[in-house]
C-alpha cells in the first residue's frame, strides 16, 4: 500500500513540474501563440521587433506604425487562409475573413504596463473591430 501511495506521489511531482514547463513556454507574455489546426507556434515579442514595420493612417486620420498581420502570419501561408480568430487577455475575440486581415495591423500598445499589441484594421473608421492585448490567433483554412 505505501508502495503505491509514493507512486502515485511520484507521478504527480511529475505531471506537476511537466505542466509548469509546458505553460512557461506557452505564456502568453513571450509572445503570440498561433494556432493552425494541430501545428502551434509561438512569435516572440523580440522576433516582431526584429520585423520590418510599416507606417499607415487611419480612416480617422491617426498615424500609427506596426507589422502588417500578414507578414506575422508569412510562414502560414497567409493567401491561403479563409479566417483567423483573434484572442486577447481580456477574454475578447474577433473573427477576421481575409479582405479584414489582408488590411490589418499589430502595433505597440504605449499604455501598457508589459509587452503588448494592438489589432488596428486602418480602414475601421470608428475602431470597432480594433483588438487590445492580443495573446493568441487561431487561423482557419
Amino acid at each position: 500500500m505505501k508502495k503505491i501511495i509514493l507512486i502515485l506521489i511520484a507521478l504527480i511531482i511529475v505531471l506537476i513540474v511537466l505542466l509548469t514547463f509546458w505553460h512557461k513556454e506557452m505564456n502568453p507574455a513571450n509572445g503570440i501563440i498561433v494556432k493552425l489546426e494541430e501545428k502551434e507556434k509561438i512569435i516572440s515579442y523580440s522576433d516582431l521587433k526584429k520585423m520590418e514595420k510599416t507606417s499607415f493612417t487611419t480612416e480617422r486620420g491617426e498615424h500609427y506604425s506596426g507589422y502588417k498581420l500578414n507578414d506575422i502570419l508569412k510562414d502560414f501561408d497567409p493567401q491561403n487562409i479563409k479566417y483567423i480568430v483573434l484572442h486577447s487577455t481580456d477574454s475578447g475575440s474577433l473573427r477576421l475573413n481575409k479582405v479584414d486581415h489582408d488590411n490589418a495591423f499589430l502595433v505597440w500598445m504605449a499604455d501598457a504596463d508589459s509587452p503588448s499589441l494592438r489589432l488596428i484594421i486602418p480602414a475601421d473608421e470608428f475602431g470597432q473591430r480594433w483588438l487590445k492585448y492580443i495573446s493568441s490567433i487561431d487561423i482557419h483554412n
